[in-house]
């Protein structure tokens, strides 16, 4: 089983097993994000706050796609469009 929650700007994830015991918890930002959170929430009032506590991951993105783009070299740890497809069609079947 999973769950996911939202409180605020916080994201909330849990998966237990059948008996709900639960295997693994995750929350976003987590404590070593919240920094970074502030600084741009002063630095970038009004943006969506998911933004802030996704930064580091869109700046690896943007850095490797680039990467790609300027030597065509592979972009590793970036889902492809077919990934992305396929990322899709299992959301639509849990839902």
């Amino acid at each position: 089983q999973m769950w996911k929650h939202w409180r605020g700007d916080t994201s909330y994830g849990m998966v237990s097993d059948a008996d709900g015991k639960e295997l693994f918890r995750h929350s976003m930002p987590d404590e070593e994000d919240e920094a970074n959170v502030e600084t741009l929430e002063k630095r970038y009032p009004g943006a969506m706050p998911y933004f802030f506590s996704q930064d580091p991951d869109y700046a690896t993105v943007k850095e490797r796609v680039g990467k790609q783009c300027a030597t065509g070299e592979e972009a590793t740890g970036v889902a492809t469009i077919d990934i992305a497809c396929e990322t899709l069609k299992v959301a639509e079947y849990l839902v």
